[in-house]
């Protein structure tokens, strides 16, 4: 299979929107459990909490996205997998939950609102949130994967 730039850029930002989606439902549903304000994450990371914080959170979280699906679709090309790319995901994002729960551990050293008290210090795999929250943080990153996969396979 051959490495397309772009479909691995949409099916980034479509996973990305779409991952989204269990978050805030779990912020809405389960408000005790659920604790990763995610957008306020990524926003406060750059700048104080205002109106521009959600808008600059989402560019951060999509920037990722699709630094996070050119890295799946780049493995896919390594190790030649062109088929199964929604199932292949699954390990993807595991792998990827991986790489970022260890980031969040590492998130106090250089996050402004963190620092100035706006937000809770994730934690290694955001284990310093309800349990739930944790298992939730590695539900998401397992349905990127598996978004990634499912969307670059239908662009190409």
């Amino acid at each position: 299979m051959e490495f397309n730039t772009g479909a691995a850029v949409a099916a980034g930002v479509l996973a990305g929107l779409v991952m989204i989606v269990p978050i805030y439902m779990g912020l809405a549903m389960m408000p005790r459990h659920m604790k990763m304000d995610l957008l306020k994450l990524m926003g406060t990371m750059m700048m104080p909490l205002r109106g521009m914080t959600y808008p600059v959170g989402l560019m951060a979280h999509l920037g990722a996205s699709i630094v996070f699906a050119l890295i799946h679709v780049a493995f896919f090309n390594v190790f030649d997998i062109d088929s199964s790319l929604a199932a292949w995901g699954i390990l993807f994002g595991l792998v990827h939950a991986a790489i970022s729960g260890m980031a969040f551990g590492m998130m106090p050293s250089m996050h402004r609102g963190i620092k100035d008290g706006i937000v809770e210090a994730p934690g290694v795999m955001a284990l310093n949130y309800p349990r739930a929250t944790t298992i939730g943080f590695v539900m998401v990153h397992v349905i990127f994967g598996v978004l990634v996969g499912a969307f670059y396979e239908a662009f190409i």
